[in-house]
């Protein structure tokens, strides 16, 4: 949890570099994570969090969805990281995944969804995924998030990888995050 703290603190000297700097940075960075042939979660985050951050800003463009149920099946694959974040033994294994599941569906307004499977979690979908919310309308990204904040406090914990996913998901929609999220302590968060 250390990693996105630092992070912060670079960010801004980063942006203020030219652009092929901006690229061997994030080409390093690549290179780093893909080292041992595996890229974690928080290897995705820290990565696609930088590559976010470090991204020339897209002039604005109206939205090209009005609603989550436009983007119901993104919705869900985002909820299902979400969810597989917070899981701390195999999401067959516990109850509290589908308990998660279905409080953040039901926030977004998709109480009848279930979980996709296990594939819907490789990172290229979920880059994919975070492509198509960009062009959410804001007050929809706002449900979207929302979804995510109860699912990630279904439990009544807030756990490291959780609030990492949710510091990225805030970040790349461009969406402000739920006030427990935006000021917590790292130290308060279960391990």
């Amino acid at each position: 949890m250390k990693h996105l703290p630092l992070i912060d603190l670079a960010l801004p000297a980063l942006r203020s570099s030219s652009d092929s700097a901006k690229r061997d940075l994030l080409a390093a960075l690549d290179a780093v994570i893909r080292a041992d042939r595996r890229v974690s979660l928080h290897e995705f985050v820290v990565y696609t969090l930088v590559q976010t951050q470090l991204a020339n800003p897209a002039p604005p463009r109206p939205p090209k969805y009005h609603s989550v149920v436009d983007v119901r099946d993104d919705a869900l694959r985002l909820l299902r990281l979400v969810v597989h974040a917070g899981q701390t033994a195999p999401a067959g294994v516990r109850s509290d995944f589908a308990d998660a599941f279905a409080k953040g569906a039901a926030e977004m307004g998709l109480e009848d969804a279930g979980a996709p499977g296990r594939d819907a979690l490789s990172f290229e979908k979920v880059r994919g995924v975070l492509g198509n919310l960009k062009d959410l309308a804001p007050l929809a990204k706002a449900v979207v998030i929302k979804g995510l904040f109860a699912a990630v406090t279904a439990d009544g914990k807030i756990r490291v990888a959780e609030a990492e996913v949710m510091r990225l998901m805030g970040a790349v929609l461009n969406c402000p995050l739920p006030p427990l999220l935006e000021s917590f302590d790292p130290a308060a968060l279960a391990a």
